[in-house]
């Protein structure tokens, strides 16, 4: 995960894409990574369909299970028009690329994050939103793991000239691999609409190409051995600022530690939420969490954990033994309490992400509250069960970390 990225709002993105746009005379740096899946001479295209439904700004979600059909580590892809790359453009079309960064929030143990996705769609921008949506792409696979300061080519379409303002594909299938082994995972965001920050236009003239910036944070609910997987995602798209490269194909991927733009507007974007303090003891937990970034944020969970190694944007490998608190639409914290093998992980999904979670203003902070007995129980077998949970122990180390969509932050207290 790359530590200076971020959300932002669409007004604050325009105006830096816009002064970069001016003050950038070339966009260089292209660092292409050695791939033998795709050919730099040919370009596969996908002539989109209209279809008529309206355009909302924010990622849905849905309760599926998750598909266990197996994840190939390769992009595949479903065309219907090829031209090389000197072949004339239509009149009234341009070309769309839609490229993905960015790998997820993981626990540690984690060293893969594979994704099936169809339906990938961009919506047109028209006053009355109208025109709907236009289908780019049927379906393809990436390892989300392998995105870090990558950008890897998803889609490349000929559509009709125009603005669009959004993204939009369904993740139909996920699995992850931990601690060597493959694990089916439960998508909890399973569909994802994707604003375009300022929009996008595409013409004739030149390639468009529209930068999608996904969130995800994996969580394992179960422990260990026995894994339970949910993703939880959210995603931002950005345009890339005119250049003179060729037509990326699906599959070409780009190192954007080389690329200028994208540096300069990483750094300008500080971590979304900052932890200011906390206190812990055996019936108290106090947290105070700042929104440092630029847009408004959705707070949903609070974990105590036993001292581990917990490095920057992971968590820890597995809830079980944690005391995990529910953030609700008021701010108050609801312990929860999911017992190991009793549930299925669709369930257990609800239960953890069943609250609304607490919506965080730019700037602000909030203090986060829980009177009554902490134990660290998460997940753990009960009834005949020699596994206890343990209690908090005044002067030992813990964990606290808050997860919001699409951001983590972690603090080291010492229990009261």
């Amino acid at each position: 995960m790359s530590t200076k990225r971020n959300v932002i709002t669409t007004g604050v993105v325009t105006f830096i894409v816009s002064m970069f746009i001016i003050s950038i005379l070339t966009f260089g740096g292209f660092g292409l990574i050695p791939s033998n899946a795709v050919s730099t001479t040919t370009l596969t295209v996908t002539t989109g369909t209209l279809s008529s439904t309206t355009l909302t700004s924010t990622a849905s979600s849905s309760y599926t299970t998750s598909s266990t059909t197996p994840i190939s580590t390769t992009s595949t892809i479903t065309s219907t028009t090829t031209a090389t790359s000197t072949t004339p453009i239509p009149q009234g079309e341009g070309i769309l690329s839609i490229q993905l960064t960015d790998p997820p929030h993981v626990p540690i143990g984690v060293t893969g994050v594979y994704v099936n996705y169809s339906d990938i769609m961009v919506h047109v921008a028209e006053a009355n939103g109208s025109r709907g949506w236009l289908k780019v792409q049927s379906q393809g696979s990436i390892n989300l793991t392998s995105l870090t300061n990558v950008a890897q080519t998803i889609s490349t379409a000929l559509i009709e000239n125009g603005t669009y303002n959004a993204v939009r594909f369904n993740i139909t299938s996920a699995l992850v691999t931990f601690n060597d082994m493959n694990y089916t995972a439960f998508v909890r965001t399973a569909m994802l609409t994707v604003p375009i920050v300022g929009g996008i236009e595409v013409n004739s003239s030149s390639t468009a190409v529209t930068l999608l910036d996904l969130q995800p944070t994996v969580i394992n609910i179960g422990s260990k051995s026995t894994p339970e997987f949910i993703i939880s995602a959210v995603a931002t798209a950005y345009t890339v600022p005119p250049t003179a490269y060729r037509v990326p194909p699906v599959g070409h991927r780009i190192n954007l530690n080389n690329i200028n733009w994208w540096n300069r507007l990483m750094e300008q974007i500080p971590r979304q939420i900052d932890i200011k303090s906390a206190s812990l003891t055996q019936n108290s937990l106090n947290v105070v969490v700042n929104n440092t970034g630029y847009e408004n944020l959705t707070l949903e969970l609070v974990i105590v954990s036993q001292p581990e190694a917990i490095s920057q944007g992971n968590l820890m490998s597995s809830l079980a033994g944690t005391a995990v608190f529910a953030i609700q639409k008021n701010g108050t914290l609801t312990p929860l309490k999911v017992v190991q093998g009793m549930r299925k992980v669709a369930d257990d999904s609800k239960i953890v992400f069943g609250g609304s979670g607490y919506n965080l203003p730019v700037s602000s902070n909030v203090g986060l509250s829980y009177k009554g007995g902490i134990t660290l129980g998460f997940g753990l077998p009960s009834g005949k069960s020699t596994v206890t949970p343990l209690q908090i122990t005044s002067g030992t180390k813990y964990y606290v970390t808050v997860v919001a969509e699409g951001a983590i932050a972690t603090y080291l207290v010492t229990a009261g």
